[in-house]
């Protein structure tokens, strides 16, 4: 209700978001007609909210339950769980076609990073599965000068860059079939100039090549590397 509200620079980034996953799922379809999906780390349900009808079955994991709580009163239909699954894996044996994890890897500790990929990397079923992640702070954005100014006031900010996104990726034995970047422009801009403004601009700039790297926003899609399958 904060965060997302409407004309928010975050409730942009959803708007593009949502059209990146309608594609995405519009894809694997083509090689999946009954798509068992996985939303780790779901939070509220916003990516649940969104995918569930598209999907013939989903499943939303979140450690917090007062998160599940919320997320109960806006899904439909999907399986909700309240569990840690680096530490009890509750969805042992269970393999899913889809699996995203949104806003979960940038503020996550690497050792964290990594127990969480170990666990859910072995849950995509085969060639045509899909891991769908995002980092919603690109070093080489307008970030770099956000987490400069907070280094100077002692201050943390968590960021990624693209390389490091693809070696956490790779070390866990995913290839990155491709990857999304959206938002160029400053977040006060869209304060400044007007939301829909701001965000047709920013549309604009992501279709041309090479303004991803320097996006604020990432979203990567990855498949098991072929060794591994």
């Amino acid at each position: 209700e904060v965060i997302y509200h409407a004309g928010s620079y975050d409730d942009m980034l959803w708007q593009w978001e949502k059209g990146i996953l309608r594609q995405e799922v519009e894809e694997l379809r083509k090689d999946v007609r009954d798509i068992e999906y996985l939303d780790f780390g779901c939070g509220t349900g916003r990516i649940l909210v969104f995918l569930e009808g598209s999907v013939i079955h989903s499943v939303g994991v979140d450690p917090a339950e007062a998160m599940i709580v919320v997320a109960r009163e806006r899904v439909k239909r999907a399986e909700l769980i309240v569990t840690d699954i680096t530490r009890t894996d509750a969805l042992a044996g269970k393999i899913f076609d889809l699996i995203t994890a949104f806003r979960i890897f940038l503020n996550s500790q690497p050792s964290l990073r990594d127990e969480m990929l170990a666990v859910l990397v072995p849950k995509l079923r085969d060639e045509h599965s899909r891991f769908i992640f995002n980092i919603h702070g690109n070093l080489t954005s307008y970030r770099f000068f956000t987490k400069l100014w907070y280094m100077l006031r002692g201050r943390r900010l968590n960021t990624m860059t693209v390389w490091e996104a693809k070696r956490m990726a790779e070390r866990h034995g995913l290839d990155v079939v491709r990857w999304y970047g959206f938002g160029v422009k400053p977040k006060v801009f869209y304060r400044w100039f007007g939301a829909r403004f701001m965000f047709a601009g920013d549309s604009l700039l992501a279709k041309i090549p090479g303004m991803k790297y320097i996006s604020y926003d990432l979203i990567f899609v990855c498949r098991k590397a072929r060794k591994n399958l």
